[in-house]
């Protein structure tokens, strides 16, 4: 596993729960504040190891970010249920999904924002991103 992908792991995971909970109680509001938390965190830890706090902060948004799309199945669901024709469900349906994407979308720019952030946090408190040698000249 690289580097990228362990600390967009932790940056996900954390504040994966945040979000799951959010889209269970209120489906309709989800606040995305920890998934913009969880990438800034893997963006900094990342950028300590001399990687991309970007790439990083994107995959972490994604991961912490996907129980925002849930909600949507719901809707998904409940499609099939009205009475109309297939060519109206179907849609209904792909302006669904391409709903999900662009939520997707919106919560990955914001990760790789964060992200960046995080990096660009290390690098002010001296971690320049290259990892040393140990050796000195």
């Amino acid at each position: 596993m690289t580097e990228t992908w362990k600390y967009a792991l932790i940056g996900g995971l954390l504040a994966l729960p945040f979000t799951a909970l959010a889209a269970w109680r209120s489906p309709e509001n989800i606040s995305l504040g920890m998934v913009v938390v969880g990438s800034a965190i893997a963006g900094y830890l990342v950028k300590r190891r001399g990687g991309n706090s970007t790439a990083t902060g994107l995959r972490a948004a994604l991961i912490g970010g996907f129980p925002a799309v849930w909600p949507l199945s719901e809707l998904i669901w409940a499609i099939p249920t009205v009475p109309n024709p297939l060519w109206f469900q179907a849609v209904g349906i792909s302006m669904i999904l391409g709903v999900g994407g662009f939520i997707l979308a919106v919560v990955a720019v914001f990760g790789a924002l964060a992200g960046r952030f995080g990096g660009w946090l290390a690098e002010r408190r001296g971690h320049g991103g290259v990892a040393s040698t140990g050796g000195g000249v």
